[in-house]
């Protein structure tokens, strides 16, 4: 694994690294915020996947019995929205914009 990010984010006083393999185009996103007590769903502890379309998401989830937890959020680069598994553990949709 090398570190191909590594960002400051002043708002959350806060930071994020990306790292990726190098025989890979998969990453791992590792988040850190300053004096933070964790817990459970504050979406510091789930697993993300990009997906081609997140505006179809929605219903193809329907079809499969999975109501997404979150609206759909906007940012800059991307859209993204939050799900649960069966065991509660949520899992990031989100697509590049």
């Amino acid at each position: 694994m090398r570190l191909t990010s590594r960002v400051k984010v002043p708002e959350t006083k806060g930071e994020f690294a990306t790292v990726r393999p190098a025989d890979s185009d998969h990453h791992i996103e590792i988040n850190w915020y300053e004096g933070q007590d964790y817990r459970s769903g504050d979406e510091l502890d789930h697993i993300a996947f990009e997906i081609a379309d997140l505006t179809a998401a929605p219903s193809e989830l329907a079809k499969k019995g999975i109501t997404p937890i979150s609206n759909t959020r906007e940012s800059k680069n991307s859209r993204c929205t939050y799900i649960t598994d069966p065991s509660g553990i949520w899992k990031e949709l989100y697509e590049k914009t």
